[in-house]
């Protein structure tokens, strides 16, 4: 038996058989994707046919705007809102009112957001979700809500200006001076309106689409107090009353006023440190007031004096004490009495703080030394009277100034503090001086004053006293011991050459000086009297060195008489010179001083008439 390959082949299996659920669900998901695809071709179509256009089924407020463009949508919702911009809001305080249109404030239709919500409804999701949403819309249509707008800066700027016009600045109450003191002037109430209520109600309302024609906000004005009250005021005069009365600066039984009106000059009102209104006081007004009075407090220091009669020490001229007021500690004082008087406290007087300058010598020494005193030295100088001294005066003048004058133990004697100014409303005249080595009759006020200091040195060098300031003259001039004159000038520029003592001993000492005249001559004379301490001094013999010879000449001139002459300068030899003082006192040297003056030569001149 033959058999063929075919024969020998694998028998094929059986058919599959679907079952009827399974046939279904492949359908189903078949006609679905076919759905799927001829939808998403339909949403294709839709879309292509409504770009740049409103879905359909969309409206805004009420109003259908389905398949307009942006532009077209605009035009027929600001048609359809236009009454938005329609209408007024009323701001009132009560008795006055501000009226804004609600086109001022630039109410309007907001289309631009209207018409944006209207393209993006049905262009947001899912192909699936796109499909449904469309067709809801085209089916039962999307209303959306209308918008409006308007400028609220406009709208604020409107009421807070309103505000600031109702408004009143409140005024404050002042004190005012017057000639006899001071009056009130009374104060002002001010109202002031916060806008930001008012605002903030009309903003909200304005926002609403359907918000009415016309709107009201109140705007509320509140009383404003000013920051000085009428009672504030009253309350500061009345202690402005209390502070400004007369103020008695009494010391002893002397006695000093400020017055009224002046205390009242010093006040002005305001905050004080606490910050009430009140009177305030300017200090620096207080320290000018005292400054014045100061000068009417203040008193020299006078040393004890002696009485003389002839050549005796009768009797003591008491001493005084000096005082100068001391107007820091007394400006002090004064301002504690103020601050009670505006408190209502008890007025009173001030104790004024004085700085108190005991004189060198007082009563009581002066009266332990009287009756010991005695004359312990003088010196007297000659000189011609004529214009060279202004006829003496110019030396005369100053020793008068001088006499009586008191020395106390350890006080030291000044020329110019002791003769004070030299000038014409005192007597002095012009006389002689040497200017650039030349003597001029009449060169300077006050000259011939030199005789006087010469004449006290000399005087004091005799009584022992400790010499200081000291200058010879220019050229020799016999009428004084050689070595042993003393000038003193002040001379235009300022320098000033002095003649000065110290009394070192420990007894006062009284200067006495005398003016004396005979005929064409005169005499100046200074007696010194103290206790006699036992010094004894020695003035030794002068020594000469470098003598220089003058010259004299004779000079012709047409301003003298033919034959006349005139004695213009003297020959004088110049010279160096030294001379030695010595103090001696309990057999000791307590001073030794040698004394050097150089003398320049002074050629002679006559002037004769031609």
């Amino acid at each position: 038996m033959t058999t063929s390959i075919t024969d020998l082949a694998p028998e094929s299996p059986p058919a599959p058989r679907w079952r009827p659920w399974l046939r279904f669900v492949v359908a189903f998901l078949v006609g679905l994707v076919a759905a799927m695809a001829i939808g998403a071709g339909a949403l294709y179509a839709f879309d292509r046919h409504y770009t740049d256009r409103i879905l359909p089924g969309v409206h805004v407020g009420g109003v259908d705007v389905s398949g307009l463009t942006p532009a077209e949508a605009r035009t027929t919702l600001n048609a359809a809102f236009a009454s938005y911009g329609d209408g007024t809001a009323v701001v009132s305080t009560g008795d006055r009112e501000l009226s804004i249109d609600y086109a001022d404030v630039g109410r309007r239709p907001h289309v631009d957001a209207m018409v944006n919500e209207a393209l993006a409804v049905g262009r947001s999701g899912g192909a699936v979700e796109r499909i449904l949403s469309n067709a809801r819309t085209a089916l039962h249509g999307v209303d959306l809500p209308s918008r409006v707008t308007f400028d609220q800066a406009r709208l604020a700027t409107a009421i807070q200006n309103y505000a600031t016009a109702v408004g009143v600045r409140p005024s404050d109450a002042s004190v005012a001076a017057k000639k006899d003191g001071f009056a009130v002037v009374a104060g002002v109430e001010g109202r002031a309106a916060d806008p930001a209520v008012p605002t903030a109600q009309l903003a909200a309302a304005l926002t609403r689409a359907d918000a009415p024609g016309e709107l009201s906000a109140l705007l509320r004005l509140d009383t404003v107090e000013p920051q000085v009250t009428t009672a504030e005021a009253t309350a500061a005069k009345a202690a402005a009353d209390r502070i400004a009365l007369d103020i008695r600066i009494v010391d002893g039984s002397e006695s000093w006023t400020i017055s009224a009106a002046t205390v009242r000059s010093w006040i002005t009102f305001g905050a004080g440190a606490d910050g009430s209104f009140g009177p305030v006081l300017h200090e620096a007004k207080i320290d000018t007031a005292l400054a014045s009075l100061a000068k009417k407090v203040a008193r020299t220091t006078a040393n004890a004096s002696f009485v003389v009669s002839g050549s005796s020490i009768t009797g003591v001229t008491p001493s005084r004490n000096g005082r100068k007021l001391d107007v820091a500690a007394t400006h002090t004082r004064i301002m504690s009495l103020l601050a009670t008087r505006a408190g209502g406290g008890p007025n009173a007087t001030v104790d004024p703080t004085l700085i108190v300058t005991k004189p060198s010598l007082t009563t009581e020494e002066a009266k332990v030394a009287q009756p010991k005193m005695r004359k312990i030295s003088s010196w007297t100088t000659y000189f011609p009277i004529s214009e060279r001294n202004h006829f003496g005066a110019n030396i005369w003048i100053p020793a008068m100034h001088i006499n009586g004058d008191v020395i106390a133990p350890g006080e030291t004697f000044d020329w110019w503090k002791a003769v004070g100014p030299v000038t014409r409303a005192g007597g002095y005249g012009d006389g002689g001086a040497i200017i650039n080595g030349k003597t001029e009759p009449q060169g300077a006020l006050g000259g011939g004053i030199c005789s006087c200091s010469t004449t006290l040195f000399n005087a004091a060098l005799r009584a022992g006293m400790d010499m200081k300031a000291r200058r010879n003259h220019f050229y020799y001039i016999d009428r004084y011991p050689i070595g042993l004159d003393a000038t003193v000038f002040i001379s235009a520029g300022g320098s000033k050459q002095t003649m000065s003592w110290t009394n070192d001993t420990a007894s006062p000492v009284l200067i006495r000086g005398y003016k004396i005249r005979s005929g064409v001559r005169g005499y100046v004379r200074f007696e010194i009297y103290s206790v006699p301490n036992g010094r004894r001094v020695v003035i030794g013999n002068p020594t000469i060195k470098n003598v220089r010879p003058p010259s004299d000449r004779i000079q012709y001139t047409s301003s003298l008489p033919r034959g006349a002459t005139k004695r213009v300068e003297y020959p004088v030899a110049g010279k160096d010179v030294w001379r030695t003082v010595t103090v001696y006192q309990g057999g000791k040297v307590i001073h030794r001083t040698t004394y050097y003056s150089h003398y320049s030569r002074v050629d002679g001149l006559t002037l004769v008439g031609k």
